[in-house]
C-alpha cells in the first residue's frame, strides 16, 4: 500500500510539532486576554499550562532542525543538548508564572475570608471560546493519538497522553465560570490554585529531565536486561563491558562496548556493528543513536561444531547429515603461542527425530553455545543457513572424514 504525500506530510514530526505551536500560541493568545476581561484566575492559569505546551512544541522544533546537523570534533555527539538548555532556561520561567498565580490565588481567598468577594465578568463570547478551545484541544489529543498508533512513535505518544490532561484543565475553567454563574466565585480562585500547582509539577519535570542530560546522567531503561541479552544473543560478542543508555534532549542514545570472542576482519566487525544495531532498533524504536565499541579479548578462543556420526571420542566419524545427526562434537582451542584443544564434548542430537525444523532448532542452540566455525560435509538448507550466516559462523565444507583430522587440521592451519 503506497502512502500519499499528503499522508507523509500529516505524519511528518516537523508538521505536526508546527500544527501544535501554531494552534497553542493562538490558543494561549486568547486565554490570557479573555482571563483579562473576565478576571478569571483559573483561565490565566491555564493560559500559562499552554505556555508549556509551546515551549515543548517550540523545542521539539529546534531539536528537529539541530537532529540534521552532523556531529564534529567539538560536538562529537551533535547538538541535541541545545533543546536541554532552552528548556531549562523556561522551566524558570514557568515556575516564577505559577509563582505569581499562587500568590494572587492566596490573595483572592484572604479577601474572601476577610468579607470581599471577587467577582468574574462572564459573557457568552467567553464560554463559546472556551467550548471551541475545548474541542480544539480534543481534536488536537486524537490527532496525536492516531498519528502516534500509526508511526509507533513514543515521543508523539507522550505528547497525545499530554494533550489529554490539558482537556481535563479546559474542562475544570469551564466548571469554575458555570460556577460564576451561581455565586460561586471561589472555585475559579481553587482551580487557579490547583492548576499552578499542576504547572510546577510540568516544570519541574522539564527542570529534572534537562539537568539531567546536561550533567550526562544515565537514565534508567525498564528494558535493560532484555537489551543486555538481545546483544549477548550473538555467538561472536563474548561479553558486554558497558552498556550505557542516555538523553540527549528527547533523544536516546545506547552507548555499549563489547569484547569479542576472536580477531575479526575489519569488515566483518562493521557487518556484525550493523546487525546488533538493526536488531536493537527493531526492538526498541525509541533509542535514537546506537554507538557500538568493540574489542578482541585479550586470551584467543575459538568453538567449533561437527556432526558425528557416533560417538568413538576422537575416531568419532563425521556425519554427512546436519539435522539427522546423532550426535555434535564441540571442540574448545585456544591459543597460547600456537592453537591447542582445550576441551571437547560429545553431546546428542535432541532434535534428531523431529519430523519438522529440525534444522532451523539445531541451528538456533549451536548459536547460543556461542561457536565460531561449523564444520560439515554437505551444503546447509537455506534456513539454518541464514541463522548461522546472521550469527557471523563460518561454515567449512569439509572432505574429513574422523573427528581427529579437524582437530589436526585446526592445530595446523587455524
Amino acid at each position: 500500500m503506497t502512502i500519499s504525500k499528503n499522508e507523509r506530510l500529516f505524519k511528518n514530526p516537523v508538521f505536526l510539532n508546527l500544527i501544535l505551536l501554531i494552534i497553542t500560541l493562538g490558543l494561549f493568545i486568547f486565554k490570557i486576554i479573555f482571563s483579562i476581561i473576565t478576571n478569571s484566575l483559573a483561565l490565566q492559569a491555564d493560559a500559562f499550562d499552554s505556555l508549556t505546551d509551546i515551549i515543548m512544541a517550540l523545542v521539539a522544533l529546534i531539536g528537529l532542525i539541530y537532529v540534521n546537523k552532523k556531529p564534529n570534533e567539538k560536538f562529537p555527539y551533535g547538538y541535541y543538548k541545545i533543546e536541554n538548555i532552552i528548556s531549562l532556561v523556561i522551566s524558570l520561567l514557568i515556575f516564577y508564572t505559577a509563582y505569581n498565580i499562587i500568590l494572587q490565588a492566596i490573595s483572592d481567598i484572604s479577601l474572601f475570608i476577610n468579607g470581599t468577594m471577587k467577582s468574574l465578568n462572564i459573557t457568552l463570547e467567553v464560554f463559546i471560546f472556551l467550548l471551541v478551545s475545548l474541542f480544539i484541544t480534543i481534536l488536537l489529543t486524537l490527532y496525536l493519538r492516531y498519528i502516534g498508533i500509526n508511526t509507533k512513535s513514543p515521543i508523539i505518544q507522550s505528547q497525545a497522553s499530554e494533550k489529554l490532561y490539558d482537556n481535563f484543565i479546559s474542562i475544570s475553567v469551564i466548571i469554575s465560570f458555570i460556577s460564576a454563574l451561581f455565586g460561586l466565585f471561589l472555585i475559579d480562585t481553587i482551580i487557579g490554585l490547583i492548576i499552578a500547582i499542576f504547572i510546577i509539577k510540568g516544570g519541574y519535570d522539564i527542570l529534572v529531565e534537562s539537568v539531567k542530560t546536561l550533567l550526562d546522567a544515565v537514565i534508567d531503561f525498564e528494558n535493560r536486561k532484555e537489551l543486555y541479552d538481545l546483544i549477548t544473543k550473538f555467538s561472536t560478542v563474548k561479553e558486554i563491558k558497558k552498556l550505557e543508555v542516555r538523553s540527549y534532549g528527547r533523544y536516546i542514545f545506547l552507548e555499549v562496548n563489547i569484547t569479542l570472542n576472536k580477531e575479526l576482519h575489519l569488515e566483518v566487525i562493521e557487518d556484525l556493528k550493523a546487525a546488533i544495531s538493526s536488531k536493537i532498533t527493531s526492538r526498541f524504536p525509541q533509542i535514537f543513536k546506537i554507538i557500538i565499541i568493540t574489542e578482541a579479548t585479550t586470551k584467543q578462543s575459538i568453538k567449533i561444531a561437527i556432526p558425528i556420526a557416533e560417538n568413538s571420542d576422537l575416531d568419532s566419524q563425521i556425519s554427512d547429515h546436519f539435522g539427522e545427526a546423532p550426535f555434535f562434537a564441540l571442540l574448545d582451542f585456544i591459543n597460547e603461542g600456537k592453537e591447542i584443544l582445550s576441551n571437547y564434548t560429545i553431546i546428542s542430537n535432541k532434535f534428531r527425530n523431529l519430523e519438522k525444523r529440525k534444522g532451523i532448532l539445531i541451528a538456533d542452540w549451536l548459536t547460543s553455545e556461542k561457536i565460531d566455525k561449523l564444520y560439515l560435509r554437505k551444503e546447509l538448507n537455506m534456513g539454518p543457513n541464514l541463522i548461522f550466516e546472521n550469527s557471523f559462523i563460518q561454515i567449512i565444507i569439509t572432505k574429513a572424514i574422523k573427528l581427529r583430522d579437524i582437530i589436526k587440521k585446526e592445530i595446523e592451519n587455524p
